[in-house]
């Protein structure tokens, strides 16, 4: 226990001496303070731009047309350009173009007397001008008004055929349903990125000392337990608290500026975490990390050289992906009670992402829960257990590529 302890407290001390370690998180909080904080600062900064410019000067639009009812549709262009000051002209096309060019006159429209077509006058020509589907939409709805009109329809009437009230009602048979599908989503990806990091540091860790030899001054003076115990989870701590870290920034940041999101429904689901999945988030988060801090650490530990280690991690980082993947499409595609996302529930290597995403987005029977969780435990444990042989055998193993075979007889020789 003293030897774990030493080792955990150095591998430890050394993530957060490691500067892109703590520049990494750092950047990360203040970035999610930084977007969380964003609308507040928008606000100071455009109220302090009106302040300063309490008068500012609208883009001056004429609008010319031979169309009788020109002044009555007035309103309707006036609305479609609301940052504009709007105004009807009878000047001729040339008298308009002048005025652009003295820049008096920002842009204009000159309408055909049936509304179908129109010449937009500008000094400046954009690939994709914003005024031009702008106008393209008004001058359809003021075409299909007025044909309406012209057949008998009354204003109400055509409003009522045009904005039918349309009401519709959902009934979610589970508690959380599909409003969960981000607090899912997230812990899934945020699974993926720390064991992809974090599991990749402890073999980067394991084959360096390997390769440098100071495995072998370190096995004098601990056992290999010690050490594999000691690197992942000093490992597992240090994501933790990074993870803690940029949570709880954005936690407080969204607290301190909550009126601002509360049109936002996904900034605001999200920060309203059921207190329901709180235990199921940290118990297969937890769990989920060791199983595959276990297989990293001990697989690195059979490799002699930093070139082999991608072709030793390959298998464990196949089933990895796969779960990630089809845990992701299976929320996408709302399928997530399938007899296949059934089957990765109960997996170990797969049931922290394929379990807690039915958990949160579905009802689930209590026994595949609790039978889900017991695997997870004795899985861990067992892995825990056969990594522990694996890195005695392997820190010792030079000059050779790990096999199967030649693990499993160098752990039985062992």
């Amino acid at each position: 226990m003293k030897q774990f302890l030493t080792i955990f407290k150095h591998e430890l001390t050394q993530y957060f001496k490691n500067k892109v370690f703590v520049i990494t998180t750092i950047v990360l909080v203040l970035t999610v303070s930084g977007l969380l904080f964003a609308p507040r600062v928008g606000e100071i900064i455009k109220k302090s731009q009106n302040a300063d410019n309490s008068e500012v000067k609208k883009p001056e639009v004429l609008i010319a047309s031979d169309n009788s009812e020109i002044d009555k549709i007035l309103p309707s262009i006036a609305a479609s350009f609301p940052q504009a000051n709007v105004k009807i002209t009878n000047d001729s096309k040339e008298e308009i173009k002048k005025k652009i060019k003295d820049q008096s006159v920002d842009f204009a429209f000159i309408l055909s007397s049936d509304l179908k077509s129109y010449t937009y006058l500008t000094n400046v020509s954009a690939l994709q001008d914003p005024n031009l589907p702008v106008m393209d939409a008004l001058l359809k709805t003021l075409y299909s008004n007025l044909y309406l009109k012209k057949h008998g329809l009354s204003d109400a009437q055509i409003i009522e055929a045009e904005n039918p009230n349309i009401t519709h009602q959902i009934e979610s048979v589970s508690e959380n349903g599909a409003k969960n599908f981000w607090y899912a989503y997230v812990m899934v990806f945020v699974l993926y990125m720390v064991i992809i990091i974090f599991g990749q540091k402890v073999a980067m860790s394991v084959v360096t000392e390997k390769t440098s030899r100071a495995m072998e001054v370190l096995i004098t003076s601990a056992s290999p337990v010690a050490l594999m115990f000691g690197k992942i989870l000093a490992s597992s701590v240090a994501g933790i608290i990074q993870i803690a870290a940029i949570f709880g920034a954005a936690f407080v940041s969204y607290n301190v500026n909550k009126t601002y999101f509360e049109d936002n429904a996904i900034i605001t689901t999200f920060f309203n975490f059921p207190a329901s999945l709180v235990g199921y988030l940290l118990v297969f988060f937890l769990l989920g990390f060791l199983v595959y801090s276990f297989l990293f650490g001990a697989m690195a530990s059979t490799v002699s050289k930093i070139e082999d280690l991608s072709s030793a991690l390959m298998l464990i980082q196949i089933i990895f992906v796969a779960g990630f993947v089809v845990s992701i499409n299976a929320m996408t595609s709302g399928d997530i009670n399938s007899v296949l996302m059934k089957t990765l529930s109960l997996f170990p290597f797969t049931s922290p992402m394929a379990m807690f995403t039915r958990i949160a987005m579905s009802e689930v029977p209590g026994l595949e829960v609790l039978l889900s969780i017991i695997f997870l435990i004795l899985a861990t444990l067992l892995i825990g257990f056969i990594a522990a042989k694996i890195y005695r055998v392997g820190v010792l193993m030079y000059g050779t590529k790990p096999t199967l075979g030649k693990i499993i007889k160098a752990i039985r020789e062992n």
